[in-house]
């Protein structure tokens, strides 16, 4: 591994927008550092091959042919993305600030039903769209952008597994490409736009289902359901144009913009699902919302409505207390703790109640094997995890797909950063959709839940709405029904 600090115009959106015209790239953005969480950015790409999974098979794509095939997506994870030896780094020009913690590896998306391998489930909702159950990106060059000093960083792997058999002539070539479009003038806007929303649950079946859910806990068959429900919209335009609007909008820590064949996501996450450096481990589930106020007195008022609230304070302990069990089943014993326990956080339409389990993972076990334990994201399932996604099975008529499930990195020395997919707009064949949910418990008002599925969309249902009378043009000459989304 090299790391090599370079001169580069602009922030991560300007240097994205360069990039992405003759290849795909991903970004992982910090638009909104809370309490010092990321102070760094990452552009990964382009691929050099491609691991992702359907409805039957898993499979390892390079240079357009197929190199291996899975039944098990999480097998083809432990197989592919986990370091195989020891890397060395040599940084060029000084030392980075700390926390680089992505060099390269492979960057994308594993998506909710990925949990279908793992847990038995009654298949009862319907898969539409069918977007694959996981993509990842190998990648063996990342730039790393450090927000508190405004710097740039090259980050370039040799000998990447399942990178291809290119000479390093040829490599570096690719490499010096690359730096040399990030220096390019950054394109013109594309515009896009889409249409009247559609619920695909409406307020009364939603609100049925909350009852539904209270009658099961009453009854001692589970403690808490994440329930959701999502909105579709047609769309047309460039998503990328899309995801700069909805940070602009909805700032977050954990932000991120991915383009594949046949599915586009521009994701504003909160949420951390688990972060791996070395052996320890670090989950921040949140549970628990209250809309925010423009006016200062209310939106005080609400941040200590929240603060106080047994309701709120109940459903947080519920997933710390999952998130630890799923956690201890892998980390040292002894090691789990919860440092922090109920925190606020600001977000730009909502307080968000956030606690913090942290552990230390056990040394034969790995960054897959972290993962298995604690999928999916309990934050988007319910306590007991098993019987609180059979309920959600029963209730929601689609399947999540990449909705609920996570975006991220695995570094090629071992780490794993991890946000949960939430708050994210996924464009996919002419038509945008944006799913939002929220922990029913005991208590639980219909009203007062679907209030909060409100508050959760709103930046984003406000942005997508703006834009439905919105132009559309051509993007550099290419009608919106070509492009790749």
């Amino acid at each position: 591994m090299t790391v090599e600090r370079v001169a580069l115009p602009g922030g991560p959106q300007d240097l994205m927008a360069r990039l992405r015209r003759n290849a795909h790239h991903a970004l992982l953005e910090t638009a909104h550092d809370l309490n010092g969480l990321c102070h760094w950015s990452f552009i990964a790409g382009p691929a050099r091959a491609i691991l992702q999974s359907n409805s039957t098979c898993t499979w390892l794509e390079r240079d357009d042919h197929i190199q291996a095939q899975w039944s098990d997506p999480f097998e083809a994870l432990q197989a592919t993305v986990v370091p195989q030896q020891a890397v060395r780094v040599h940084a060029m020009g000084g030392q980075p600030p700390p926390g680089l913690s992505f060099i390269g590896g492979w960057v994308g998306i594993l998506g909710y039903d990925t949990a279908r391998h793992l847990h038995r489930l009654p298949r009862r909702a319907v898969a539409n769209p069918e977007l694959p159950l996981m993509y990842w990106m190998a990648v063996d060059q990342v730039l790393a952008f450090h927000h508190p000093t405004q710097q740039w960083w090259h980050c370039t792997t040799q000998d990447l597994p399942h990178g291809g058999s290119q000479s390093d002539l040829h490599r570096e070539a690719l490499w010096s490409a690359t730096l040399a479009q990030a220096r390019q003038a950054t394109p013109p806007r594309q515009a896009w736009r889409a249409g009247a929303p559609k619920r695909q649950t409406d307020e009364a079946t939603f609100k049925a289902g909350v009852q539904t859910l209270r009658q099961q806990i009453a009854n001692g068959d589970m403690l808490q359901v994440n329930l959701t429900r999502r909105e579709d919209m047609s769309f047309e335009g460039d998503p990328w144009s899309l995801y700069q609007d909805l940070v602009a909008a909805h700032p977050a820590p954990f932000c991120a913009y991915l383009e594949a064949p046949g599915f586009a996501m521009a994701s504003c996450s909160p949420e951390r699902f688990l972060r791996l450096q070395g052996h320890h481990i670090q989950a921040r589930p949140i549970k628990g919302t209250a809309a925010r106020s423009t006016r200062a007195t209310e939106d005080a008022q609400q941040h200590d409505w929240l603060a106080a609230n047994i309701k709120n304070r109940a459903e947080n302990l519920m997933i710390v207390d999952l998130m630890r069990n799923d956690i201890g089943r892998v980390a040292e014993i002894g090691s789990v703790k919860v440092p922090e326990l109920f925190a606020l956080e600001a977000h730009a339409s909502v307080w968000h109640m956030v606690s913090t389990v942290e552990a230390r993972l056990k040394p034969d076990m790995t960054a897959i094997d972290l993962l298995r334990a604690c999928w999916p994201p309990g934050s988007m399932t319910g306590a007991p995890k098993l019987a609180a996604m059979q309920a959600i099975e029963a209730l929601e008529p689609l399947q999540r797909g990449l909705y609920a499930g996570s975006v991220g990195y695995f570094d090629c020395r071992g780490h794993m950063d991890l946000s949960v997919v939430i708050r994210t707009a996924i464009v996919h064949n002419g038509r945008v959709m944006v799913q939002v949910g929220g922990g029913i418990v005991a208590d639980s008002q219909p009203n007062s839940e679907w209030d909060e599925t409100v508050a959760k969309g709103e930046r984003l249902m406000q942005v997508l709405t703006r834009h439905s009378s919105s132009p559309v043009h051509s993007i550099s000459g290419v009608g919106a029904d070509d492009m790749q989304i």
